[in-house]
């Protein structure tokens, strides 16, 4: 049973990930609107109480197109990282939409979660 209130899509962006006292680079796995799951370069993952900031690479040399998000880590070991997203900027918003209703199988869906909470209550939300 799938208890996911975000629909996760494929894709295989470049992402940054940068903390206090650390870093790392890898590739988005799979996205929704409420976080990521990212596979790791270099084996580096942020300690499990960091805020952690996300910045996914839509195409390579253009970064004024990134998707920079704030996010915690979920779980995760050195070779991938799951990240719930805490704060998305009505820009990258607006571009993580786009990028997760481009691959998604039925686009129409991903606008119709738009109109549930994606978070159960007492949780993070989004900003």
């Amino acid at each position: 049973m799938n208890q996911r209130r975000r629909t996760r899509v494929v894709s295989r962006k470049g992402v940054s990930l940068v903390w206090p006292g650390g870093g790392a680079r890898g590739a988005i796995e799979n996205v929704s609107l409420k976080g990521c799951l990212m596979v790791l370069d270099a084996g580096q993952q942020p300690p499990p109480a960091a805020p952690v900031r996300v910045v996914i690479h839509l195409e390579q040399e253009t970064p004024d197109l990134d998707i920079a998000v704030e996010a915690r880590l979920v779980r995760g070991d050195a070779s991938a990282v799951a990240l719930e997203f805490t704060e998305v900027p009505p820009e990258s918003f607006h571009r993580l939409f786009r990028l997760v209703q481009y691959n998604a199988e039925d686009p129409e869906e991903i606008e119709a979660e738009l109109g549930s909470s994606a978070f159960e209550e007492g949780s993070t939300v989004l900003r």
